[in-house]
């Protein structure tokens, strides 16, 4: 079992779960294809079917476009600028500690999912996923305008207990792809043991059900534990009725999109009082002007998603368009600096040592001409930097006597405020030595502040003037 505790890389899981999203769409594809061939065998088939499975694919579209365009950045810089800035600890990749991310990601989807269905702004576009009165495929892909946005305060604590954004994000995502399967008559019910612990397609018929008995039900992604657990939970023993209690009766895809918030609109604006027509925004679906009001925690979660947008926008620079001055640390100064130790006590092996520590010493205090003197003439470089999903990578290399080597504009404004080194090991071979170090560099780019991870390799040779690094690789990380 030790391999549940082998390092992985994040980049690897958004990797894995990447391309499991890519064939898992393809299956789904050829899924739906079965369900319509099923149901054109039962003459079921109908230009209003064929319709609502367009409007559901268009609404995801569309969602895609909105989402992508104007919320994924924003998103994934509040993580990480949790990440780096508030986490507690620093939690390890592994696949333990990423199987144990997939189920704190569903308990949190299963909250998440609760308050939308219960408070009025967030069922408002909720609501377009539960606006089919089919079941099938194209329904998982039935998206409303703000869903990409409720998700943020939900699942933002698993960065405070400092689980890596990327691995949060990739977790998320298979939460999702496994619900995107339960969105089918073509499966039955499953065995009792799997029924009990699992979410399934009869679990998932329930909880998009307009029957009385089955409104409100089943909100569980990957697991009914949590409905089992908090009360929502709801056999399916009668014949489902999809669709909302009120049915928009069209498959015109804006319509389908926009109608929870033009019925939230008209709420407000029927209420008789200002307090009314402000309480229908956090008001259960049920709710009309004139009922009593008894949901008012329905305005936690978007009075502190509020808060939480000040805050950050208020601590990025670069975002609120101030001048992005480095903190703490200038070119010229000490940054802070920390060392561990290394694996060969030979005599070379101390020597090697030194050197090592001679590059950092210098790097921290960002005295470069002086680190560099540990280079060769004719030294390689070679630079691997991952600046994110949505900043992509760069790969470069280049001799230390090559004309224009100089690669500082690929980080201009950049400025490092800590930095701490890790010798992982360093190994002698005759005259050729080599070490391998772990770089953390807290930086200040252009008012961004963020962290770097590195993993680099000096290659060290001795020459008739002493040992000199002949090549240097560092596999870089910035968030």
């Amino acid at each position: 079992m030790e391999w549940l505790a082998t390092t992985l890389s994040a980049q690897a899981v958004a990797e894995f779960e990447g391309l499991a999203e890519t064939w898992g769409a393809a299956a789904f594809l050829l899924l739906f294809a079965a369900e319509m061939l099923r149901l054109a065998l039962r003459r079921s088939a109908s230009r209003e079917l064929l319709g609502d499975a367009f409007a559901s694919f268009v609404t995801f579209g569309l969602f895609l476009v909105l989402t992508y365009g104007l919320f994924a950045a924003a998103y994934i810089s509040i993580f990480y600028w949790v990440y780096l800035n508030f986490a507690v600890t620093e939690t390890a990749v592994t696949p333990l500690s990423v199987a144990a991310l997939i189920v704190l990601c569903d308990f949190a989807y299963y909250w998440e999912h609760r308050f939308s269905h219960r408070v009025g702004m967030a069922w408002a576009t909720h609501s377009v996923h539960h606006s089919s009165p089919h079941f099938n495929i194209s329904v998982a892909y039935r998206f409303g305008p703000m869903d990409g946005v409720w998700p943020l305060l939900f699942h933002l604590p698993l960065a405070f207990a400092g689980f890596d954004p990327i691995v949060i994000f990739a977790c998320e995502a298979f939460v999702q792809l496994y619900q995107t399967v339960l969105h089918t008559e073509l499966v039955g019910k499953l065995p009792r043991p799997v029924e009990a612990i699992f979410n399934t397609p009869s679990h998932h018929r329930v909880h998009h059900g307009s029957n009385e008995a089955y409104l409100d039900k089943n909100y569980g992604g990957i697991f009914i534990l949590w409905d089992r657990l908090f009360g929502t939970f709801a056999e399916e023993t009668e014949s489902v009725h999809y669709g909302l209690t009120q049915p928009i009766k069209s498959n015109n895809p804006l319509t389908v999109w926009f109608h929870g918030f033009v019925r939230l609109l008209r709420r407000s604006k029927a209420s008789t009082s200002a307090t009314d027509a402000t309480y229908s925004w956090i008001a259960p679906p049920e709710w009309r002007p004139g009922d009593p009001r008894t949901a008012t925690q329905g305005a936690v979660v978007p009075v502190v998603m509020f808060l939480l947008l000040l805050f950050w926008v208020g601590s990025s620079p670069g975002l609120a368009g101030e001048a992005g001055e480095a903190r703490g640390h200038t070119p010229g100064e000490s940054a802070p600096s920390t060392v561990q130790g290394t694996e060969d006590g030979s005599h070379e092996g101390q020597h090697l040592r030194e050197l090592v520590l001679r590059y950092y010493e210098q790097y921290a205090r960002n005295e470069m001409d002086r680190a560099y003197e540990v280079f060769a003439e004719d030294a390689l470089f070679h630079y691997r930097m991952d600046f994110g999903a949505y900043y992509g990578r760069s790969e470069f290399s280049f001799r230390a006597n090559d004309v224009g080597a100089d690669q500082a504009a690929e980080l201009e404004g950049y400025a490092a405020l800590a930095v701490s080194y890790h010798i992982e090991s360093i190994r002698l071979r005759g005259s050729i030595g080599t070490a391998r170090v772990k770089l953390t560099e807290t930086y200040d780019w252009d008012g961004y502040v963020g962290k770097m991870k590195a993993e680099e390799r000096l290659f060290i040779e001795w020459r008739d003037t002493g040992p000199v690094v002949t090549r240097f690789e560092s596999d870089q990380v910035y968030r």
